[in-house]
């Protein structure tokens, strides 16, 4: 058999090229399989990362809510507490304090009192000035608490002393949130909130 010289070099070069391309198509699908892998798990990684900065963003800014919350609840009994060291701290009076009305049947705001007791005509008596810093008063927690509702029990064991619960209901709070038993346990029991998971109490003890 002859063979033309350089015959050898030139036989099957096709075929080798054909092979050549053929694996060179395969590792270009694997690596764009591979490539296309890695982009879908970056895409989940990141979604993730973005659910939880949302939700710390959220939590951040329901405390921030609940601090205020709180702070104003702390003023509004400074507030009332004022009110009663400036009337008058008979046993008859301080008990003139007294509000153990439930939550529920706080929401329509106190009416008015009679008389307002807030002018130089009005002569009103201490227990007509306790009616009327009550009415105020709630009115005042009503308007700068959702919902904001009071407990306030005199204690009759220690004169001069009362037990304060304000109350409010907590709107970045959602009902799935906590037990029903969570407000219960905060609140005082006259409030009777232990069906309402989204109410929240502040509990200050006074002594005038």
């Amino acid at each position: 058999m002859y063979f033309e010289p350089g015959a050898c070099v030139h036989s099957g070069s096709g075929g080798d090229r054909v092979l050549t391309e053929v694996h060179t198509r395969k590792r270009i699908r694997r690596e764009f399989g591979a490539s296309l892998i890695e982009v879908l798990v970056s895409i989940v990684i990141a979604s993730i990362g973005l659910l939880a900065l949302a939700g710390i963003n959220a939590a951040s800014l329901r405390y921030s809510k609940m601090s205020q919350y709180r702070a104003t609840a702390s003023q509004l009994v400074n507030d009332i507490a004022e009110r009663i060291r400036a009337n008058n701290t008979s046993a008859g009076t301080l008990l003139a304090y007294t509000v153990n009305s439930a939550f529920v049947d706080q929401v329509p705001l106190p009416a008015a009192a009679v008389p307002a007791c807030n002018t130089v005509a009005d002569s009103c008596t201490d227990i007509q000035m306790a009616a009327a810093d009550l009415q105020q008063w709630r009115t005042t927690v009503r308007s700068r608490l959702p919902e904001g509702s009071v407990s306030v029990l005199p204690d009759a064991a220690v004169p001069g002393a009362f037990d304060v619960w304000i109350a409010w209901r907590d709107p970045t709070l959602a009902a799935a949130d906590e037990t029903p038993t969570v407000g219960a346990l905060e609140c005082s029991g006259d409030l009777n909130v232990a069906a309402d998971p989204q109410v929240r109490c502040l509990y200050f003890r006074v002594k005038i």
